[in-house]
């Protein structure tokens, strides 16, 4: 099934809360943070949690809270890619060039539909 990239995206200046949004929408429970095209971290919806654990504000930036350098692949061959993302136990893969802009995301799942 194909993703909408945009789903899995939040800009270093966004909000928590626009994140908790994408996450809620991509069902991965996790979005990847990027400042211009480039990938400068992760942010899973446990980060966010514990962020409300201590006391930060949803209107505070994603920058944050976010996880810094996240594992990100190069790898064109979705096989080694799906290999990669259950090696590193992560929901979503950032698959980036090599001057790591975001060119797409490997998803550790297919989630259910809400219907």
């Amino acid at each position: 099934m194909a993703h909408s990239l945009d789903d899995f995206v939040v800009d270093v200046t966004d909000t928590i809360r626009f994140a908790m949004e994408k996450i809620e929408l991509n069902k991965h429970r996790a979005v990847v943070v990027v400042d211009g095209s480039t990938v400068v971290g992760v942010v899973s919806d446990g980060d966010i949690r514990r962020a409300f654990l201590h006391n930060v504000l949803p209107i505070a930036p994603v920058s944050g809270i976010m996880q810094l350098n996240p594992r990100t692949t190069t790898e064109s061959d979705s096989s080694k890619r799906r290999q990669l993302i259950q090696d590193a136990r992560v929901t979503v893969l950032p698959v980036v060039t090599d001057d790591n802009s975001l060119v797409d995301v490997e998803l550790a799942y297919e989630p259910f539909d809400a219907a």
